[in-house]
């Protein structure tokens, strides 16, 4: 794959999940377009603010997961999981033992990174959990299946008080087996992370809930 479809891929990802968070919070918009570069592999795309300004943050709020799926129609979205959905309850404890160094918070507040995660689980119908309906503001055109079939996670960071971005990453789908996670040690290690195989993600959990 080349460098620049690579890139067009990550771009086209990351634009659209920004793109809903701003109509869920009334956010204003967030380019982060020249501060992407290139992860640990060829793969990976990663957006940062200054060290300085993430060792500012001690916690993380966990948002639900996104999963980026496919209508019966064709026509992709992003659908928010319930908060008891068992990937949330992974990650939780996923993260609790990966990264103890950045304690999970219950609620936003000063020196707190609320982290927003997507995966995507293409070709299965929809079937939103209570309270959590389809977000159907944001469908998105067929013609950008070709990038997002590429997509195998997006993450945002922002501080959790007014919503700034403070960094993120897109990693793309590779036939490679994922790096192995130790435990982590800082926000980079966050921004860097291959999330479906931290979470040893597989399509078909979409529908088990």
């Amino acid at each position: 794959m080349k460098p620049f479809f690579n890139l067009g891929c990550a771009l086209v990802a990351w634009n659209e999940l920004c793109r809903v968070a701003r109509r869920r919070t009334g956010g204003a918009a967030r380019a982060a377009a020249p501060g992407f570069h290139q992860g640990r592999h060829s793969r990976q795309f990663v957006y940062a603010g200054s060290p300085q300004l993430l060792h500012a943050y001690q916690g993380l709020l966990l948002e639900p997961l996104w999963l980026l799926d496919t209508r019966r129609d064709g026509r992709w979205q992003l659908v928010s999981t319930a908060l008891g959905h068992s990937l949330n309850l992974r990650l939780q404890a996923l993260l609790r033992a990966w990264l103890p160094a950045l304690p999970q918070a219950a609620e936003a507040g000063p020196g707190i990174a609320r982290l927003r995660l997507v995966l995507p689980v293409p070709g299965i119908e929809p079937s939103p959990s209570p309270g959590r309906p389809i977000n159907s503001q944001s469908p998105l055109v067929q013609g950008l299946a070709a990038y997002l079939e590429q997509v195998a996670s997006v993450v945002q960071l922002e501080d959790s008080m007014d919503g700034r971005l403070l960094g993120g990453g897109v990693n793309l789908q590779s036939p490679a087996a994922g790096q192995e996670h130790d435990r982590g040690d800082d926000w980079q290690d966050l921004l860097g992370c291959d999330w479906q195989q931290l979470l040893q993600f597989k399509p078909a959990e979409r529908a088990a809930g």
